[in-house]
């Protein structure tokens, strides 16, 4: 068939056109930044950790000297995720093949960026979202879980009712496909879970139990939604929904049954409890699981390796896992395993109260129990009694040293109580937990008391060494020394 060089070019140019509308699907999305006022100024895409809520790095881009910048990534499936840039958090959803443009914006009603693209009608929803949900969370000049239950009530309603409004411009919107529509109304319904949890967990300490809790308020906050898919999209409001519920749901009710037992003895034994407790519990399966999983990264993040947190993550990995639970609970066993009984001891130092420096490293040829409190720790001070008689009981072993790590930013405070006879004796020095090569980041610590071991050759014993008041701890030593 001959084709007369006018038609052959009108077929060309049609082509051309189908080719530039027709959105790309290879899996790439790109972010432009035309921010003048961001010059030199780092961006970053990031999604969500479903299991430990981390922040997991999509890309990132050094913006130029004209604010100009590009991030370009590879996702696998929509998802919900953010930018940030200068001061601001920008919720997205993306997917494959979406370009978003950030310009400035000089508009009066602005907040200095403005967003252009593939799904700027849905960000701009999640957005105006965004800004109305930091209104509520901060009511009538307080924290929402501050206020009594019947502002509560009054600032869920309005809060309700402005996300309802917005669903609705959205609504009219071109261009907005029924299931982004449907995907937006149960991000509201996420916010406004979100939003009753975080009242009623802070407001009534996490006892879902407690009489006082308007009965509406326990109806909806104690029926979980189950949802893979918001799930998979890394909706993280959802995420945080769950999070809630394990503290409020699980890990409260079992310490009501515990709470009057010895602590010490219930040592490995809450996360096995605790796994036992989700497994009778009748909930959805894909929760059943992701409180199995969740159960354990929160107990190795808390109290690091065990044999029998090993043994549970082992029966866990027996079924099929997904790959966020493998990859999160890998990881989190991999930060201890660095910390695991004969590596090298990570070393850290402090000033003593006269201004000098004693780092653990110096310390090597004595075993050293380490002991991280501060002045304004109660249950840091309870232990020193038994501490004293500790020390007493090793008095004249130079082969052993009792290392007291204050972490106190209030020097002063710090000084003033080794003089007044509260504190052990010992070596003391102070450390901020701020501070570059910080123990308190080299040992993960997320609260204190703390105790560790460390071995005469520099290696570790026990990243979680047993409390004074445990009345183990003076066997356990003389037990090191003796293999030493």
């Amino acid at each position: 068939m001959f084709l007369h060089p006018k038609n052959l070019l009108l077929i060309c140019i049609v082509a051309l056109l189908l080719a530039n509308c027709t959105k790309k699907d290879d899996g790439k999305v790109k972010i432009t930044f035309r921010l003048n006022k961001a010059k030199g100024m780092g961006a970053a895409l990031v999604t969500y950790n479903m299991l430990s809520l981390d922040t997991l790095l999509l890309g990132k881009s050094t913006l130029d000297s004209n604010g100009y910048g590009i991030i370009e990534t590879t996702i696998e499936k929509p998802m919900f995720g953010h930018i940030s840039v200068q001061d601001k958090f920008i919720p997205l959803y993306l997917k494959a093949g979406d370009e978003i443009i950030l310009d400035a914006d000089t508009s009066k009603t602005g907040d200095g960026v403005k967003l252009s693209g593939d799904e700027s009608a849905v960000n701009g929803f999640l957005r105006n979202s965004q800004k109305i949900a930091r209104k509520y969370y901060d009511y009538k000049g307080k924290a929402i879980w501050q206020n009594e239950p019947a502002d509560f009530a009054l600032s869920l309603k309005l809060y309700q009712n402005e996300l309802n409004k917005e669903l609705e411009k959205l609504k009219k919107e071109e261009g907005v496909a029924a299931e982004e529509l449907d995907l937006m109304k149960k991000k509201v319904g996420m916010m406004l879970y979100a939003f009753q949890q975080h009242y009623a967990n802070n407001h009534y300490s996490y006892d879902l139990d407690n009489p006082t809790i308007p009965s509406d308020l326990k109806k909806v906050v104690t029926t979980l939604p189950a949802d893979s898919a918001l799930f998979d999209m890394n909706m993280y409001e959802y995420g945080e929904i769950l999070s809630g519920y394990l503290i409020s749901g699980i890990h409260t009710p079992l310490g009501k049954v515990t709470d009057k037992m010895n602590q010490d003895s219930l040592d490995g034994l809450w996360l096995e409890a605790s796994d036992d407790l989700i497994q009778k519990m009748t909930m959805d399966p894909f929760l059943k699981r992701h409180f199995r999983a969740a159960n354990i990264n929160y107990w190795v993040r808390m109290e690091g390796l065990s044999p029998e947190i090993a043994k549970l993550r082992e029966d866990f990995y027996k079924a099929p896992v997904l790959p966020v639970y493998r990859k999160t609970l890998d990881q989190s066993f991999a930060k201890w395993e660095a910390l695991g009984q004969g590596k090298l001891a990570p070393d850290f130092d402090g000033k003593t109260p006269d201004g000098k420096t004693i780092s653990l490293s110096s310390l090597k040829g004595k075993l050293v129990y380490i002991d991280v409190w501060a002045t304004w720790c109660g249950p840091c001070r309870e232990e020193f009694p038994e501490s004293k008689k500790l020390v007493k009981e090793f008095e004249g072993n130079d082969e052993v040293v009792f290392l007291y790590v204050s972490l106190d930013e209030n020097v002063d405070a710090w000084k003033k109580m080794l003089k007044d006879g509260t504190v052990p004796p010992g070596s003391h020095i102070n450390q901020q937990s701020n501070s570059p090569g910080s123990l308190w980041t080299a040992y993960m610590l997320w609260g204190i008391p703390r105790y560790i071991m460390v071995n005469k050759d520099g290696t570790m014993l026990k990243a979680h060494a047993p409390r004074p008041s445990s009345g183990t701890v003076a066997s356990e030593i003389r037990a090191y020394l003796k293999e030493s």
